[in-house]
């Protein structure tokens, strides 16, 4: 009755409301419940359905489109020497995710089938405590410096929401209002723009994982360049693709370009596809922890894929191939500036592979795990 009355008396009908014409139905407890119908809204028609068709905009071109248009992107043209300057950045991400790996994720009491190599000898699993997942990425500005690393630190914070690229992206925007030697910006500030707007506009992401919608939403609102990942996670349904083909065609800038790792020859990327597949097929009858007294996990979770020796095994074989490269194939390429000239004041690749190495040993003696690192 009283939210009859409420509607009445902010409407000055029988029943209509804020919501549409509004039904009172009775649920089982015998109070008076609300169903709202199609039109109303103070005596307003409302829409049957939202958003309404859009009227302008990449949402209209696409919006009778099969769902594989929104999906999908144009495998960007690489050059032999590109593709070999991005693959040792994703074997120094390989690195780090080594050596700071930690897999007790249900804690350091209890049994983890899929972790067998992980075992030491006074029966405990390697990687003390869990900070968060095995997922990490390395930010690299347009020269080919690396900026900086992070890791996903969700139960270090206790919160669902402490993604590596988000803590990655929130961490450069403070650390370039400290030093102005890094090249992140492609374009200069546009008339009345804010100083920030731009600011990774030329700052390409490389993460162990692809990204979720926080982290594509936060690396979109940053104008990072690209995003380069070494594993899918069909969890998240490309949406990293999905905002990049929704950004507008002329727009100076753009969600950032999603690039799967294995367009770059990144030979781990299918191997890590395939080995999240079977853990995923094979948890339910051999179980990702076992605890002392309880229910078993056998949730398919990709970050617990992320603990086991699957997982470990090919980081560390990317690292290992990283660590064996002593002369890079193309010694002399340097990254190309928007007229297609080479960047003077850039790393060569054979510059670079020096350049990841000291980077690796600073970020792994002193840098620690996800702390700002030095300027």
């Amino acid at each position: 009755m009283q939210r009859r009355l409420f509607l009445q008396s902010i409407t000055g009908t029988g029943a209509v409301g804020l919501v549409g014409n509004a039904a009172l139905g009775t649920d089982q407890t015998g109070q008076s419940e609300l169903a709202a119908t199609a039109t109303g809204g103070l005596g307003a028609a409302v829409a049957t359905v939202h958003p309404p068709d859009p009227q302008e905009g990449r949402l209209k071109e696409l919006w009778n489109s099969p769902v594989k248009d929104l999906v999908r992107i144009e495998a960007p043209a690489l050059t032999p020497a590109q593709s070999e300057r991005h693959l040792l950045y994703c074997g120094l991400l390989s690195a780090l995710i080594t050596h700071y790996w930690n897999g007790n994720k249900k804690g350091r009491e209890g049994k983890y089938p899929w972790r067998a190599k992980q075992l030491l000898a006074d029966c405990q699993y390697k990687g003390g405590d869990y900070l968060g997942h095995n997922i990490a990425c390395i930010a690299v500005d347009g020269n080919g410096k690396v900026i900086d690393f992070d890791f996903n630190h969700n139960e270090v914070f206790s919160s669902s929401v402490e993604h590596a690229e988000s803590r990655l992206v929130r961490r450069i925007f403070s650390l370039t209002q400290l030093n102005e030697g890094w090249s992140t910006k492609a374009v200069p500030t546009p008339p009345g723009g804010s100083n920030y707007s731009n600011l990774l506009s030329n700052v390409t992401i490389y993460t162990s994982l692809e990204s979720c919608s926080q982290c594509s939403g936060i690396m979109a609102l940053g104008s990072v360049k690209e995003v380069v990942f070494l594993q899918r996670d069909p969890g998240q349904n490309s949406i990293g693709n999905i905002l990049r083909n929704l950004s507008p065609r002329d727009a100076s800038f753009k969600a950032p370009l999603p690039i799967p790792a294995d367009l770059i020859g990144f030979p781990y990327f299918s191997r890590l596809d395939t080995a999240y597949q079977d853990f995923a097929r094979k948890v339910d009858t051999t179980p990702f922890f076992e605890p002392k007294a309880g229910r078993p996990d056998k949730s398919p979770s990709i970050t617990s894929f992320l603990c086991t020796d699957l997982a470990l095994d090919l980081f560390a074989a990317a690292r290992a191939d990283f660590d064996q490269i002593t002369k890079t194939k193309f010694p002399d390429h340097k990254p190309l500036d928007k007229d297609g000239v080479a960047i003077v004041t850039a790393h060569s690749n054979q510059e670079l592979l020096g350049r990841l190495r000291k980077f690796f040993d600073y970020a792994s003696t002193r840098g620690k795990r996800g702390t700002p690192h030095q300027l």
